[in-house]
Order: C-alpha cells, then sequence, then structure tokens
C-alpha cells in the first residue's frame, strides 16, 4: 500500500458507504468543544466524534487508547503493554498537536508535549469528544490535529444518594475495582469515584538479553471528585479535582557502575493531577458569561529495582519531570438575534518545569484573545474564528478558520472549512540535555477541508476529505536520537463513518486513508498507517448483549527513512453481558479475541515491542 495514491484507495471504503435500510432512532448530541458553545452535533461544522458513557460501559475499554482508537482518524502506536509510551496520531498529526481537555482544562506534561491518557481511566468518564482539524482558532497551540475533551463523571439526577461498585478479574492477572458515590438535588449534585487496578502485563520486548523476558506490570490508582451548583436560574458553578498515580514497568539498557550487572527491573512512576472552577452567569437574556480556572500536573521519575544489594543500598532512581499547567479563561457568549452568536474572550496559560535535570529554561507564558461569530441563514451557517496568541518565547502568532455548511436535500449537508493551526516546540524539543535543539521554530499548519454527511430514517454518514500542510514540523529521528524539523510536510487524508441499524444489530464503522509526505525528501512520516479500518456491532435481548469489534490497520514505516516497514494487522474483540436484575450486571470481555501477534512499535537495540495477546476481563457491576 505504500506510496499508492490515496485516491486509488477509495474504493477501499466503497463497502462501507452502502446504505443499510433500517430504521435507526437517533438522540442529537450537544456537544461544546468545537466551537466552545452548545451545538448539536448536526449544526457543527467539524467532523466530531462522542463516546457517551453507555458506549463507554459496552465497550469497556481497558484505558482510554483503546476507546479513542475506534473513533476515525486516530491511531496509537505503544511501545509494549499497558501505562507504556504511546504515540498518539489525529489525522496523521504528531502526539503534541492534539490538545487534551479535562472538563475544560488543559492537561498534558509540558516537557513531553503530549498527553498523558494512561492516568484518565475510562472508568471515571462520563463522555469523550473528539473535534478532528485544527482549533487553534480557538484553543491556541497544540490543535493542530484537533481538540479531545474528557468530561468527568457527573451526577444528573435528583433524588438521593446513590453507590457504584464495580469488581474485575481477569487474564494477566489483572484486578480492577472502581468504587462510587453519588448524590444530589435539584440545586446540587456531586460525584465521588475511585479506582485501583493492577495487572502483571505482558514482556515488552522481543528480546531476551540481560534482565529482559520478564513480564512488565501495571498498576494505577486513581479518585475524581466532582460538584455542581445553581445558585439561581442565572449562576452555577462547577469544581472538579481529579489525581491519578500509575507505576509501569518497562524494559531498557539499565545503567550499572558494577562490571557486568545490568540486573535492575526499571518503572515509571507517574501522578497526574487536574483541579478546576467554572462559573457560568447569564449576565441577560442574550448575554452569558463562563469564567474557568485550572491547573494541571503531571510528574513522571524512573526508577529501579535492583538485583544487586549494593544498587538497593544506593537507591540509585532517574531523573524527575514535574510540570504545571495554570490557566485562566474568561468567554462571553452573545445572542444576537435569533441565528447569530458572537463569542470573545482572553486566555491566560503558563507552563512550568521541575525537574532534575537542567533546562535552558523552564517556564513561560502565553496571552490570548479570541473571537468567533456564528450565523444562521436558512440553508446557509457558517463560523468564523480568529485568535492572536503572544507567546513570552516566540512573539505573536495569528491563526484563523473559517466554515460554511450548505442543506441539500434527502437529509444531507455539504461542508468547506479552512483552519489554521500553531504549536510551540516542547521543553524537551528545546533544552533536554544531549537532545534538544534551541534553534527550533514554531510549527505553524493550514488546513482544507470538504465534508459531505447525511442523517437519514435508515442511520446517518460522513465523508471526510482534507489537506493539511505543516511547516517546521518537528519529529523524533531514531537514527540521530533527537528532534528533526521538517521544512515542510503534507498530510492528506480521506474519512468515512456510517452507523446504522439492521435487524436490531447497531452498527458503527468508520476507515481512514492516509498519505503523508515530507515535501523535502518525499518520504512518508513515520509511524502512520496509510489506511485504518473499526466495525462495531452490538445488540441487545431483553436482559442479554453482545457486542463485537473489528479493528484493521495497514502496514507503517519506523523510521523516517522508510527501510524500516512494520507489516499490518488486524484485531477482534468480543463481548457478551446479562443483566441480572436492576442493580447488578455481568459482562465478559475478550480484547483480541484470536490471540493475533503483531509489532506496532520497534526498538533500535531491543527489538520489537511485543503486542498485547488475548486478555479476558469478567466484571460484575452494583449499580442501584
Amino acid at each position: 500500500m505504500k506510496n499508492r495514491p490515496l485516491a486509488a484507495n477509495a474504493a477501499l471504503l466503497a463497502a462501507l458507504s452502502s446504505p443499510l435500510i433500517t430504521s435507526a432512532g437517533e438522540i442529537e448530541t450537544t456537544v461544546v468543544t468545537a466551537t466552545r458553545t452548545e451545538q448539536s452535533i448536526a449544526e457543527v461544522l467539524a467532523p466530531v466524534t462522542v463516546f457517551e458513557r453507555a458506549d463507554i460501559e459496552r465497550i469497556a475499554p481497558l484505558d482510554l487508547q483503546e476507546l479513542l482508537s475506534r473513533a476515525a482518524g486516530i491511531s496509537f502506536v505503544r511501545n509494549g503493554g499497558r501505562g507504556a509510551a504511546t504515540s498518539l496520531f489525529v489525522r496523521g498529526n504528531q502526539s503534541n498537536h492534539t490538545l487534551l481537555l479535562v472538563d475544560g482544562v488543559r492537561v498534558g506534561s509540558a516537557t513531553l508535549g503530549s498527553p498523558s491518557l494512561t492516568n484518565l481511566p475510562p472508568e471515571l468518564i462520563e463522555r469523550v469528544e473528539i473535534v478532528r482539524g485544527p482549533r487553534s482558532a480557538l484553543y491556541g497551540s497544540e490543535a493542530i490535529g484537533g481538540v479531545i475533551n474528557i468530561i468527568t463523571k457527573k451526577y444528573h439526577d435528583t433524588d438521593g444518594v446513590k453507590p457504584f461498585v464495580q469488581l474485575s478479574a481477569g487474564t494477566q492477572g489483572t484486578v480492577k475495582t472502581v468504587a462510587a458515590v453519588n448524590g444530589g438535588n435539584a440545586d446540587t449534585q456531586f460525584s465521588l469515584s475511585g479506582l485501583y487496578e493492577e495487572t502483571d502485563g505482558v514482556d515488552n520486548t522481543t528480546s531476551k538479553a540481560l534482565r529482559h523476558g520478564d513480564d512488565d506490570g501495571f498498576e494505577q490508582q486513581a479518585i475524581n471528585f466532582s460538584v455542581s451548583h445553581r445558585f439561581n436560574a442565572r449562576a452555577k458553578v462547577h469544581a472538579l479535582y481529579q489525581h491519578s498515580d500509575s507505576e509501569s514497568e518497562y524494559d531498557t539498557n539499565c545503567y550499572s557502575p558494577f562490571p557486568n550487572n545490568f540486573g535492575c527491573e526499571p518503572y515509571t512512576d507517574s501522578t497526574v493531577t487536574v483541579a478546576g472552577l467554572r462559573g457560568e452567569f447569564q449576565l441577560s437574556d442574550n448575554w452569558a458569561l463562563k469564567l474557568t480556572a485550572g491547573q494541571s500536573t503531571d510528574e513522571s521519575q524512573t526508577r529501579y529495582r535492583y538485583r544487586d544489594p549494593a544498587l538497593v543500598a544506593a537507591n540509585l532512581r532517574g531523573d524527575v519531570f514535574e510540570t504545571t499547567r495554570k490557566q485562566f479563561t474568561a468567554q462571553n457568549d452573545w445572542q444576537l438575534g435569533k441565528h447569530h452568536v458572537l463569542t470573545l474572550g482572553g486566555e491566560h496559560i503558563n507552563d512550568e518545569v521541575d525537574s532534575t535535570l537542567s533546562y535552558g529554561k523552564d517556564e513561560r507564558e502565553n496571552n490570548a484573545g479570541f473571537a468567533q461569530w456564528q450565523a444562521d441563514y436558512g440553508r446557509i451557517d457558517y463560523a468564523l474564528g480568529w485568535r492572536h496568541d503572544s507567546n513570552e518565547q516566540f512573539g505573536s502568532s495569528d491563526t484563523r478558520n473559517a466554515a460554511a455548511g450548505l442543506d441539500l436535500p434527502m437529509g444531507m449537508k455539504l461542508i468547506a472549512a479552512y483552519g489554521e493551526g500553531f504549536n510551540a516546540p516542547t521543553f524537551n524539543d528545546l533544552y533536554y540535555p544531549g537532545y534538544g535543539n534551541p534553534n527550533l521554530e514554531p510549527e505553524s499548519s493550514k488546513n482544507r477541508e470538504l465534508e459531505l454527511r447525511g442523517k437519514h430514517a435508515w442511520g446517518q454518514w460522513s465523508v471526510n476529505y482534507f489537506i493539511n500542510d505543516v511547516d517546521k514540523l518537528i519529529q523524533y529521528n531514531p537514527a540521530t536520537f533527537g528532534p528533526d524539523q521538517i521544512e515542510s510536510a503534507r498530510i492528506e487524508g480521506l474519512e468515512l463513518s456510517l452507523a446504522t441499524v439492521v435487524r436490531q444489530w447497531h452498527i458503527e464503522a468508520n476507515a481512514t486513508l492516509l498519505d503523508t509526505e515530507d515535501k523535502n525528501s518525499g518520504k512518508e512520516l513515520r509511524r502512520r498507517a496509510d489506511s485504518q479500518v473499526n466495525i462495531d456491532v452490538d445488540r441487545q435481548w431483553q436482559q442479554w448483549g453482545v457486542n463485537a469489534s473489528v479493528r484493521l490497520t495497514s502496514d507503517r514505516y519506523e523510521n523516517t527513512s522508510n527501510t524500516d516497514e512494520l507489516p499490518g494487522y488486524g484485531l477482534v474483540d468480543a463481548g457478551v453481558s446479562y443483566q441480572i436484575n436492576d442493580s447488578l450486571k455481568l459482562q465478559l470481555l475478550v480484547k483480541n479475541l484470536f490471540d493475533k501477534d503483531y509489532v506496532s512499535a520497534r526498538h533500535f537495540s531491543l527489538g520489537n515491542y511485543e503486542s498485547i495477546g488475548r486478555e479476558a476481563l469478567l466484571s460484575v457491576t452494583y449499580a442501584p
């Protein structure tokens, strides 16, 4: 499939686009991430995927990566098992090109630049909103590829306090416990939930030299608390606190001061904390004010379990990386007439690094103002956005977006969009000792997109074609063990999604085709698969529920020179559930049903990172 024009692959998607005649009753979903204002998915002039709580419970993903990978345009490359370093690609863009929000608060490591998805367990999530394509005109840096907004678990009832308990056990010594208590009345609702999980894991690498050949385990504890209070019809506040601590073992060539002694078991201890406060005020009939203050902390440290008593006594540890992100956002929304909405806002962002390593710079600020105009003229609607960022380190930048939609006959809609992106280099890219390059420049992008979508009695579908040109693209080069800056790169893609119901079987399918190119060398960008297909089916029979999914990923290159090709693979998951009564539910899930052996990434000296084999998980849930 390499070097094949994108258009030549379009036939691969034809089968997924065929109408399946049936009735697909669909409740209209409201989203806020795409425009910072409430809109139904049908109104949003951007490709959006939403996972509701019911979807998360049905899929029962072992981690957030598994859930997100079911959306169109999203893929992951993981260096081994649970908790291992993971690369996120949204529409073929780098991991640090996707902005991660938790209840509107920015989350992610300022040193790595990428979000810590491992520390956000799906069991503590209410819903996920994914917006593909550049959103820098609204959110600033890190939004070249898109925005992922994690909305934490909340309580929406008003009839007292309710408990929730889920106990799970499975293969690889996996045990998991989730407990929650939720309560509220007409004015105040709260949710308190906690999770503990551990698994023995798998051997991460094919290399069995030195101390390799052992399983690399994963352990996690997490807590989430949220409370909302309505003072009156025009004022309400929401507070969030989430804390997660994880420990993930991995394989590497451990350093030892003693000759011929490599007896160590390295692991990463990481912590993510998110705190946020949001106030919503209806100042007049047509004027709404939102104030958001938030802080996220990302801390990681490499530690070693040494077999040599002398090393144990020395308590040798790796470097500590702690980053703190602070933000304050003020947003005004004016409803000007029935069909016009004007949004004006400002944002302050501060990133700080506290590490045992010496960085050339360990703090930077960014101040921004943004504006958006949305209008609806019957069959035609549009959105215009602009943002000005003043970065303490890289100066000023302006990003813009424009989108227009045209309602067509037979329930279809045509959307044309243009969006610009901006991303500042990470602290690691610039200053990591022996790795960073302080001369790196900010990345920028220009994205053009055309979408055709339809909503009918039998279901919904969409087709998206986009071209994203990225200048000054920063990527890791395994040949030099440092960052390269590509003068110009192009990512061309085609996405197709389908949702329907056939004979009471709910079917969702999507496919993504990518053609990536370093325009200077003509080579493909590393670790991007040319094609990806997801198919999910599920059905309910009274107390019984069954579901299955198929994920297909094509081959891709591990290196920038395109000489190391990793083969494609296909995975099948399946599950069955039984509702014992109104409060008790049993669920059995099998991941990688056929125990497929595959390679998603390769280490320069340790060989292939091992795939996770067949996994089974049995859960019992008590939810009165």
